[in-house]
């Protein structure tokens, strides 16, 4: 995938995620996604927004209709809409991410009571779950600029662990490896748990990983196996600081 189209992706689940037009939207494009086959379908704009209400079409469709990731045919009674052309070359990597993006949107669940950090954190969480490890950097380095001590270096631990295995996807074992590491040496100075997150069965999990990268030749990396990266897990107590060492 071309680094303009991640940005696109990633910025516009950034929005999703915070802005309800942009949520509604985004999940249009991860219907439309689940009815891709070999080709991108170009589809009515009716069937397109069903998966908004219709007190939303129009806020939906006006968002839409100046997004780049979309090619608009409005002639007619209904209408077509089907994927840009500039982005069908890359079709087969933007759907399932789209897909991706959908399943996130259905579990996240806003909380205006919640900190900015906290709200980062569990934004951050959900997406590693998803292993969408770029935008876990693009949530994170968001609120880490704003943060100072402790919090701060623990974002960054975050943060790095997280390109750790962006870097695994694309190969760059030695990446990985540097990031993974460094980013350890930060998170594991902050368990069993901080901030609400149950750190220590996470950098253990990690220690574990970082071992398995340790042993292999450039040659001799696998594709990512998904199944074997931890979860990063957030107790119910979503501020609480437990079991860290002060920064000195």
């Amino acid at each position: 995938m071309r680094i303009e189209t991640r940005n696109l992706l990633s910025a516009f689940l950034v929005e999703a995620l915070d802005d309800h037009v942009a949520a509604a939207a985004l999940r249009c494009l991860a219907a439309y996604s689940r009815a891709v086959r070999n080709t991108p379908p170009a589809m009515s704009v009716d069937r397109f927004l069903l998966p908004v209400g219709v007190t939303e079409r129009d806020a939906v469709l006006a968002y839409l209709r100046g997004h780049p990731l979309l090619s608009w045919d409005l002639r007619g009674r209904c209408g077509r809409v089907t994927l840009a052309p500039a982005f069908a070359v890359e079709y087969a990597v933007i759907v399932p991410r789209l897909i991706r993006y959908g399943a996130v949107l259905a579990e996240w669940q806003p909380d205006a009571t919640a900190s900015a950090l906290t709200t980062a954190l569990r934004k951050g969480a959900l997406l590693f779950n998803h292993r969408l490890f770029f935008e876990v950097h693009e949530v994170l380095e968001a609120q880490w600029v704003k943060e100072t001590g402790d919090e701060r270096r623990f974002l960054q631990g975050l943060i790095q662990v997280a390109v750790a295995f962006y870097h695994l996807e694309n190969g760059n074992l030695r990446g990985a490896r540097s990031l993974l590491q460094e980013g350890l040496a930060k998170l594991s100075l902050y368990v069993p748990a901080f901030l609400g997150v149950e750190s220590g069965e996470f950098v253990a999990a990690l220690e574990g990983y970082r071992s398995f990268l340790a042993g292999l030749a450039p040659e001799e990396l696998p594709p990512l196996d998904q199944t074997q990266i931890p979860l990063l897990r957030l107790s119910e107590t979503s501020r609480e600081r437990i079991g860290y060492k002060p920064l000195q």
